[in-house]
C-alpha cells in the first residue's frame, strides 16, 4: 500500500465510503490513497494487447520514459523501435524503424540507463552483443562494438541492475538465471561471471528487475507463469 497521506490533517489508513471499500482516493487529479501495491504481481489485471511486428518475438524493452518500445524478433532476426505517443501505453505505439540483429536466433534486449548503449543476446551463437548508440535510444544511431559468451548454451534473455554493475543472463540449457560482476559499469567487457541460481521453471525465456533491486521476475513457457522473487 502506498504509505499513508492525509486530507485536512487526518492520516488515511484505509478508506470506505458507506461501507464499500474505496481502491482510490484522488484530490485535484494526485493520488492521496491506493489500495493497490506498487509492483506487486497479485494486483495485476489484464488491460489490452497489440500485434507484434515479428511473428516469433522473443522480447521487448522500453525507453527511460516510455516514449519508445522496442521489440526483437527471431525468425526476421531484426530489433524493432516504437514511437509511443501516451507514455508507457502500448495502444498509442507507432512501429518506426527497425534494424538488423547481430545474432542468427535473437532472444533478448536491454539498455544501459542513458541509451547510449543498447545490448541483444542470441542463442545462434550464445553470445551477447553491445552496440553504441550516438543518439539516445535511438536504433538507427546504433553501431555493433563488442560481444562476450554466454555462460548458458541457450541464453534467453538479459538484465541489469540500476548502476551497471551488475549483468544477468536467463538460460533455457541450464534452467538458471547468471549473475556477472562488471567492472565497469555497462561496459560487457569487463563483465566477469559470479554466480547462479536454479530457475523456477523448466523452460524460462525472459528475466527482468524492479526498480530497486527487491523483486525479481521470471518468465517461462513450460508452465506459462511470470513468477515473482523477494531478494
Amino acid at each position: 500500500m502506498i504509505p499513508p497521506t492525509s486530507i485536512d490533517g487526518t492520516d488515511i489508513t484505509g478508506a470506505t465510503i458507506d461501507g464499500t471499500d474505496v481502491q482510490e482516493i484522488t484530490v485535484d487529479g494526485d493520488v492521496v490513497f491506493s489500495a493497490v501495491e506498487p509492483f506487486n504481481i497479485e494486483d495485476q489485471t489484464f488491460q489490452t494487447s497489440i500485434n507484434t511486428q515479428a511473428s516469433n518475438p522473443e522480447d521487448i524493452a522500453w525507453n527511460d520514459d516510455g516514449s519508445r518500445l522496442y521489440e526483437v524478433g527471431a525468425n526476421t532476426e531484426e530489433i524493432y523501435q516504437y514511437t509511443v505517443s501516451t507514455s508507457f501505453d502500448i495502444t498509442s505505439a507507432s512501429f518506426s524503424t527497425d534494424i538488423n540483429a547481430q545474432d542468427g536466433f535473437p532472444t533478448g534486449i536491454a539498455w544501459n540507463n542513458d541509451g547510449s548503449r543498447l545490448y541483444e543476446v542470441g542463442d545462434g551463437s550464445n553470445k551477447i552483443y553491445q552496440y553504441t548508440v550516438s543518439t539516445s535510444f535511438d536504433i538507427t544511431s546504433a553501431s555493433f562494438s563488442t560481444d562476450i559468451n554466454t555462460q548458458d548454451g541457450f541464453p534467453k534473455g538479459i538484465a541489469w541492475n540500476d548502476d551497471g554493475t551488475r549483468l544477468y543472463e536467463i538460460g533455457l540449457g541450464s534452467e538458471k538465471i547468471y549473475q556477472y560482476t562488471v567492472s565497469t559499469p555497462f561496459d560487457i567487457t569487463s563483465a566477469s561471471f559470479s554466480t547462479d541460481i536454479n530457475t523456477q521453471d523448466s523452460a524460462p525465456s525472459g528475466i527482468a528487475w524492479n526498480d530497486d533491486g527487491t523483486r525479481l521476475y521470471e518468465v517461462g513457457n513450460s508452465s506459462d507463469k511470470i513468477y515473482q522473487y523477494t531478494l
